[in-house]
């Protein structure tokens, strides 16, 4: 046998072992796939590279997408782009065109770099009428897949204003605003401001400086409450009752950033802005005409709560909201960040309640939580995760019983408060009621000065949660002050950085030598495989690193990777990847786990790959890959002797 044939044997054996595992051809017998192969051909074509364009002659092939993916597309009339489908790993393409024998309807375009075979249509027409079932897959699955998609685009134009949900994260400020902003300068009389926004009928105006810049916002309820109330004279200039600063949005960010700002603020209005100046309003009131059940009337639902029963009963509509966001394709990392604002008012109410149960603090202190909530990603009900920060006794330490004496009470009040509405003692007593982590500002800053300058890796592993610390009631200055030590610790703390890296990049993302997932072989998981344990934590992990090492203030996983920007070891493509890998292997565990409420089944961070379409395997794929190169940057910059020495501990 010659060497080439011998060669050309393997690649027919190569590539019909690939055409057994691709529908429809997975229905031939094994001696129709070998006649098959020399009619194939491989063809390589680059990212955004058109394959087939609407409106030209059809396609006279069919395609196999080899490696890579695809993306099918049609243009409208007014130029928006309406995305049909995605193909990847094991799919086809081009049979809509290669049937209709004409023109091409869609648009195909390489969405990642794509290897893909090609067959001619001659072949596939011959195949198709000598095996029916070959015939009906194409026919069943293939082409009814755009009717289907069709229709649903049909139903969600048709049902466009009922679907408000959506609305939040599609519709800019600017397409729901209505009311023109009334401004004035600070000093304008009370009088003559008040008469401005009764000509207008606005709710609110807008106090400007020379600049044209928002100062302040006075509302409707502010001449009454701040005016009217305290008998103030009419002629005072109105900036004497203007509330500051402004909370406002530009015109061009989604509603869903105003929604936001509404609800961490406790607010009723946002004032919009173009190009930094005052354009118009957008109320409270804007939203619930939009919306009808939304997160803001939950918000609003707990805010009006009398008693922690009242809570427990409210918090229900908390965790419905995720399903309900969910389904209506928010982002991810949205639907987190309005979980935890609202997550946050009913810590402040408990905190309220306990104050009026025991009586006001003998210290100022400061409530912060910590892990998945400190960084505004919990999902659907998680433990408790907190800790409190109160200020330092006096000298003597007269106070300092007293102050033991009312925290220890106040922890155990909220710590019970949590139970009742749902959220179980967290499992490692990571609590304000554990007497370890209820202390005075000066002990907090020598836990982190120690964790800092005397690391080693358990220490540093269990006191990792702490580092996702943020504010959410009580005295926000002791935890600025607690923030600012931390920072000033870590500027000359290379090793305990070195022993982050170490642990960030520990726990290898579960793809074997050929790009295969490694899955558990047995137990209660079996050919599954962990994507918060392998996927998110290791994420998370990169990016508590990136920001402790960049001096970066925020907590959260997205917010934190998107200000690394100036870290030279990780470089800006490889940054929006993590990021978009952090989206979809939270959306995968959200998935997961609204079908396991469906079905009353325990929470799992589990996933079966088997389970999982063509294209999310290979985005899933391309998720660990892409964890696998961040570690890699990371290990490349942060590697030091120290780490043969933790590898041994």
């Amino acid at each position: 046998m010659s060497t080439r044939s011998s060669s050309s044997s393997v690649v027919t054996e190569t590539v019909t072992e690939f055409l057994k595992t691709v529908p429809p051809f997975q229905f031939l017998p094994a001696s129709e796939l070998s006649r098959l192969v020399p009619s194939m051909t491989l063809e390589y074509f680059p990212k955004d590279d058109t394959i087939i364009s609407a409106g030209h002659r059809a396609s006279e092939v069919l395609y196999i997408v080899h490696k890579g993916a695809v993306k099918l597309a049609l243009r409208t009339t007014v130029g928006k782009e309406l995305v049909f489908d995605l193909r990847s790993e094991g799919e086809i393409f081009g049979l809509l065109s290669l049937m209709g024998r004409d023109i091409a309807r869609l648009d195909v375009t390489a969405a990642e770099d794509a290897l893909c075979y090609s067959i001619p249509g001659t072949v596939i027409r011959e195949l198709a009428s000598r095996y029916p079932e070959f015939s009906e897959y194409l026919v069943r699955v293939s082409i009814t897949r755009y009717i289907d998609r069709s229709l649903k685009e049909l139903q969600d134009q048709t049902h466009l204003m009922g679907n408000t949900e959506r609305l939040l994260y599609s519709l800019a400020v600017n397409d729901v605003v209505s009311a023109a902003a009334v401004v004035c300068t600070g000093e304008t009389s009370i009088r003559e401001a008040a008469r401005l926004v009764s000509n207008s009928h606005a709710t609110c105006l807008a106090v400007v400086g020379p600049d044209g810049r928002a100062l302040g916002i006075v509302t409707d309820r502010d001449f009454t409450n701040r005016v009217l109330a305290r008998e103030l004279s009419l002629d005072l200039p109105i900036a004497s009752i203007m509330s500051a600063p402004v909370v406002s949005v530009e015109g061009s960010a989604r509603l869903f950033q105003a929604l936001l700002a509404m609800i961490s603020e406790d607010i009723q209005h946002v004032l919009v802005t173009e190009e930094g100046l005052p354009k118009a309003v957008l109320s409270s009131h804007d939203l619930i005409l939009l919306q009808g059940k939304s997160p803001l009337a939950v918000s609003r639902h707990l805010e009006q709560q009398k008693s922690v029963e009242g809570l427990a009963r409210a918090q229900k509509n908390i965790v419905g909201l995720l399903p309900l966001l969910l389904r209506e394709g928010a982002r991810v990392s949205h639907i987190t960040r309005v979980v935890a604002e609202i997550n946050d008012r009913l810590m402040a109410k408990i905190l309220e309640f306990a104050e009026a149960e025991l009586g006001p603090p003998p210290l100022p202190y400061c409530w912060v939580v910590l892990g998945s909530e400190g960084r505004r990603e919990q999902t659907f009900k998680t433990d408790q995760d907190n800790a409190l920060i109160y200020a330092d006794p006096d000298p003597e330490g007269h106070n300092s019983a007293v102050a033991q004496e009312y925290f220890t009470r106040f922890s155990l009040y909220v710590r019970d408060a949590l139970v009742s509405c749902g959220y179980p003692p967290c499992p490692g007593d990571y609590m304000a009621s554990n007497p370890r982590w209820r202390q005075p500002l000066s002990s907090w800053k020598n836990y982190f000065r120690t964790w800092i300058s005397e690391a080693d890796l358990h220490s540093v592993e269990d006191a990792l949660i702490f580092f996702d610390m943020r504010p959410v009631g009580g005295d926000s200055s002791l935890f600025d002050a607690l923030a600012a030590s931390v920072r000033e610790a870590l500027k000359d703390a290379s090793f305990f950085k070195s022993v982050l890296a170490y642990i960030t990049i520990d726990r290898k993302p579960p793809l074997g030598f050929f790009r295969t997932f490694v899955v558990e072989r047995s137990g209660e998981h079996r050919e599954e495989l962990d994507v918060k344990t392998f996927g998110t934590c290791p994420i998370v992990n990169a990016a508590r690193l990136l920001a402790l090492d960049g001096g970066i203030e925020a907590t959260n996983t997205v917010d934190r990777l998107a200000a690394a920007h100036s870290l030279t070891y990780l470089d800006d493509v490889l940054r929006r990847d993590l990021l978009e890998s952090f989206e979809l292997l939270t959306l995968l565990r959200l998935e997961q786990q609204l079908q396991q409420l469906h079905a009353a089944q325990p929470l799992s961070n589990h996933v079966n790959p088997g389970s999982l379409t063509h294209l999310q395997r290979s985005l899933l794929k391309e998720a660990f890959r892409t964890i696998t190169r961040a570690q890699s940057a990371i290990a490349d910059h942060f590697r030091s002797a120290v780490w043969a020495q933790l590898g041994s501990s």
